[in-house]
């Protein structure tokens, strides 16, 4: 196992690394209100985090981590102070310029690890342009949160949405800085019946509903109980995610481009 950090790197280091096979992981995710208990960067931090793990821990794998790319879409967190968000026109482009020049160097698969949900359908699109383009490469979106909803169901008392339990918890395991006490939030998450679209990530929603929503604010951003987190529920599942990337890696590894 090697993990070769792209920005610590010469171009020649990230040359023979691509040319025997390694799989670069691109860490994505947002800056944004994350409540008054998490800091701004908790998505990107935390991905990147979950990446560096993952590059230390794959047996049998040489791994090129880039740096994270910390901005993303949160144009519905927009109210708050500290958001930034880029438009999603602006994003397409980035990413798209960001895999092109990640398999120009050489790398045939690539995979991006997204901390924060809102930039899923965005990065869907401009990784499978980016291929079709280029006419090369294999290149894999993961969004963090989807893999371990069977945990999140038996591991916490609430659902999954935004600076809550769920992520409070991840952020205290990881050790990043978190603003105690932490209180429940006294938010709910506006949602339909579950049939259409559950707090439980294992179930894919079968609608998706926007409305205008970056000039509203939702009292002090964070949602749920926060106050139920714990860095061993958190350990928990770190780890649930480190193992089951790794098992998607080893079989990404696998694919014939």
């Amino acid at each position: 196992m090697t993990l070769i950090k792209w920005e610590e790197s010469t171009w020649e280091e990230i040359r023979d690394a691509c040319s025997k096979g390694a799989i670069t992981l691109v860490p994505v995710g947002s800056v944004e209100q994350h409540g008054p208990h998490l800091p701004l960067g908790t998505d990107y931090l935390i991905v990147d985090a979950i990446a560096e793990r993952i590059g230390k821990e794959s047996k049998d794998l040489t791994i090129i981590k880039t740096p994270p790319l910390p901005y993303g879409l949160s144009s519905m967190w927009g109210a708050y102070p500290g958001t930034v968000t880029l438009t999603t026109n602006t994003y397409l482009h980035l990413i798209k310029e960001l895999i092109h020049s990640v398999i120009r160097s050489g790398c045939r698969k690539v995979i991006i690890i997204n901390g924060h949900a809102g930039n899923s359908d965005a990065l869907r699109v401009a990784c499978r342009d980016t291929v079709e383009e280029l006419g090369k490469g294999e290149v894999a979106v993961v969004t963090l949160w989807d893999l371990c909803g069977d945990i999140i169901n038996r591991s916490f008392q609430t659902g999954f949405f935004h600076a809550d339990e769920v992520e409070s918890s991840v952020a205290l395991a990881l050790g990043l800085r978190v603003k105690g006490p932490l209180r429940a939030a006294g938010e709910a998450h506006r949602k339909y019946s579950d049939f259409w679209h559950s707090l439980d990530l294992t179930v894919r929603p079968k609608a998706y509903v926007f409305r205008p929503e970056s000039r509203e604010m939702h009292g002090a951003g964070s949602f749920g109980r926060p106050d139920l987190a714990s860095s061993e529920k958190g350990r928990a599942l770190v780890d649930c995610l480190i193992r089951r990337l790794g098992e998607f890696l080893n079989e990404f590894m696998l694919s014939n481009v």
